[in-house]
């Protein structure tokens, strides 16, 4: 009998532990485990039964929506109806993952989303399968609680009127085809800090304006973004516009972005927009000069003139530049000018003071590359690290003797180190 009342003191003593946690200790465990797992602990105790439906965090992951699908689709809709209607409470945040899953027609999903929106939710993750059509619903729209808003696969139509997302602060799209309409005008969205658009179609079609706007990345297959409605984002800090394609754009309004970005500090540019700004010429000097620019990461064709003088103009105006990264595109052996412009000491007439970190990606060792590599070893004082990727497999002779030229290089920065970073099959 003593050792029968011993144990149950114990038992009671680990469950007077756990459940004296406090509540945002609680929360945060529950929040670790998966939503089925959580909905487990309700059988723990009585002080246990409703803790998980009072849960801010709702995250409905690819793991869980495909295990309950692969029952079948009445079975993963019925599990998802069933936590949605035992919930209490406000649900600041909500994750649902249906990119391996094809629910045709929507109901299901446009009753979710009206749950959701009326209960609060500030953090909002959509994500369809790559397959659908699914046209966002008029409520997360007009949700005023939204902050933070990522959507993947999905149409893109804001209902009329729409006054625009007055609390929204990151917006990630992804896949996304905005529908072009008479009523579609410019969305608002006053306190947006982060936007995010990766392969978008009719990118053309969206207008969003917000003054504080500090991040915008664009990563496309082709380029119709309308750069003019971002002209008066003063504050944007990074700026992030790569594309695998060609671009026929305006080259005016890229450069009236960039010149308009008075705090900018980081820029990524893609060979393709490399080619637009410099429309194959070698410039003399730029219209605007990046003042703030510390880290600058570039896509070079190392076959093309235009690409490669742009480049060096770019370092050349970025004053603070003190990290440099550089993507080889392409590049030849044959293109004597380009040897001869980059074995010139005016092509980079001044010297990079800042520039201290160097990284260049898929370094295939061609004349122009080695020549490049050469200049900047020669223009950087300060220089501490010289890391180059390259993109052939290692062990070769002709590799070796790379490496050996390389290494031959007078450099301005008697600290400057060279990284050559073999690429291993």
């Amino acid at each position: 009998m003593t050792q029968d009342s011993e144990r149950v003191d114990v038992e009671k003593d680990r469950e007077d532990r756990i459940s004296a946690l406090p509540k945002n200790v609680i929360d945060g465990i529950l929040e670790l485990l998966p939503v089925e797992d959580a909905a487990r602990t309700s059988i723990l105790s009585k002080n246990w039964r409703y803790i998980w439906v009072m849960l801010p965090n709702l995250v409905l992951n690819k793991l869980f929506c495909n295990k309950l699908a692969a029952r079948s689709q009445y079975v993963f809709k019925d599990n998802v109806d069933k936590i949605l209607l035992q919930h209490s409470g406000d649900i600041v945040k909500f994750v649902l993952d249906l990119s391996e899953i094809v629910l045709s027609p929507y109901p299901d999903i446009d009753r979710w989303m009206i749950y959701i929106t009326r209960n609060g939710v500030k953090e909002l993750t959509l994500n369809m399968s790559n397959n659908t059509t699914y046209n966002l619903p008029s409520y997360i729209f007009n949700c005023p609680t939204l902050t933070h808003l990522e959507l993947l696969s999905c149409v893109f139509k804001p209902p009329t009127p729409f006054l625009g997302f007055p609390n929204l602060v990151i917006l990630r799209l992804e896949k996304i085809t905005f529908v072009p309409t008479t009523e579609f005008g410019v969305i608002n969205a006053p306190l947006l800090v982060r936007l995010t658009l990766i392969y978008c179609n009719g990118t053309k079609y969206l207008n969003i304006v917000s003054s504080r706007l500090n991040s915008l990345v664009v990563r496309k297959s082709y380029y119709d973004i309308e750069l003019s409605c971002f002209m008066n984002c003063k504050n944007l800090i990074i700026l992030y516009l790569v594309t695998s394609n060609p671009i026929f754009g305006d080259r005016s309004k890229l450069q009236k972005l960039l010149l308009s970005l008075p705090i900018l500090e980081v820029l990524i540019l893609s060979s393709s927009f490399l080619e637009l700004l410099s429309a194959g010429t070698v410039p003399q000097g730029l219209p605007f000069t990046l003042n703030c620019l510390w880290h600058l990461k570039l896509g070079i064709n190392f076959g093309q003139m235009g690409q490669i003088s742009y480049a060096l103009e770019l370092i050349k105006s970025s004053h603070k530049l003190s990290e440099l990264e550089i993507w080889v595109n392409a590049t030849s052996d044959i293109v004597e000018a380009i040897s001869e412009y980059l074995d010139t000491p005016g092509c980079l007439d001044q010297p990079l003071n800042k520039l201290k970190y160097v990284v260049i990606r898929f370094f295939k060792g061609s004349k122009t590359e080695l020549l490049f590599v050469k200049l900047l070893f020669a223009r950087c004082p300060s220089l501490i690290s010289m890391s180059i990727k390259q993109v052939k497999a290692s062990g070769s002779k002709g590799e070796r003797n790379i490496v050996i030229e390389l290494a031959r290089y007078p450099r301005a920065s008697p600290k400057a180190e060279l990284l050559y970073v073999p690429r291993s099959d």
